[in-house]
């Protein structure tokens, strides 16, 4: 009977401390999180403040958001191999996965910014324009902040305001590079800052997809099932009928 016992004890201590594994994980991706938003919120008020010494410091510490992703990463594969996770454990460290990889690109996009903003001439860039680009970075950056609450919090109605945000953003987007257009026929001598420019706002819109990834991410992860390629209507209606879901 005592060996019973231990063995429950034992059973019950190393179940306790998978579960302590899955919380780093998690701990671990939203301090990743962090730092990803930090360096991406420098990146923007450094093109907007035209801080080349802000930038040069997003830059050199670039290798820190890389460092994390690999350690996820080799995290969340050991945990699949060492544990063989249920179904429910294994949607919650291949959400992590996924996040993880969408905020490693978040933050070269941070790196590609700060990299463009030192190359380039801010002062040969129509100062309304600046305005606008700076407009939908930070756009940008409230959508991959509440991307990143939403997960932390598990709340699918934040996800899904992620989710329809990205058209603003997009048509933004679009807006900017109308202007760039216009600019290059005006003077196509400055075709090298206004590719440099091109390429901050591509990279600007493209965290906003980031973001949306996230957001999907984190409703997979709350209802159990994938809702890329599916339409709000349809995304709204799976919610419905997922109530039960608690991380």
């Amino acid at each position: 009977m005592t060996e019973i016992i231990k063995d429950r004890n034992l059973n019950a201590h190393i179940l306790t401390a998978y579960e302590q594994e899955l919380v780093s994980l998690r701990d671990k991706t939203l301090e990743m999180a962090g730092i990803v938003e930090s360096h991406y919120t420098k990146a923007i008020d450094a093109l907007n403040m035209q801080d080349t010494k802000a930038a040069e410091e997003i830059s050199k510490n670039d290798y820190i958001v890389n460092k994390m992703e690999i350690e996820i990463d080799e995290a969340c594969h050991t945990l699949i191999a060492t544990q063989s996770p249920v179904a429910s454990d294994l949607r919650k460290i291949l959400v992590i996965l996924k996040i993880n990889n969408d905020l490693e690109r978040v933050g070269d996009e941070a790196e590609k910014i700060a990299r463009n903003t030192l190359e380039m001439d801010l002062n040969k860039i129509q100062k309304n324009f600046l305005n606008s680009l700076y407009h939908l970075g930070v756009e940008s950056k409230n959508s991959i902040n509440k991307a990143i609450d939403a997960y932390a919090r598990q709340s699918v109605d934040s996800a899904m305001d992620v989710i329809k945000t990205d058209k603003y953003i997009d048509d933004e987007f679009e807006s900017c590079m109308r202007q760039l257009m216009s600019f290059m026929m005006q003077d196509p001598k400055a075709i090298k800052n206004i590719l440099d420019i091109t390429n901050i706002a591509k990279g600007i819109e493209r965290v906003g997809d980031h973001a949306v990834n996230i957001a999907q991410h984190t409703i997979q992860l709350v209802i159990g099932k994938d809702i890329r390629h599916t339409s709000s209507e349809q995304v709204l209606e799976e919610i419905r009928n997922n109530t039960s879901y608690k991380y």
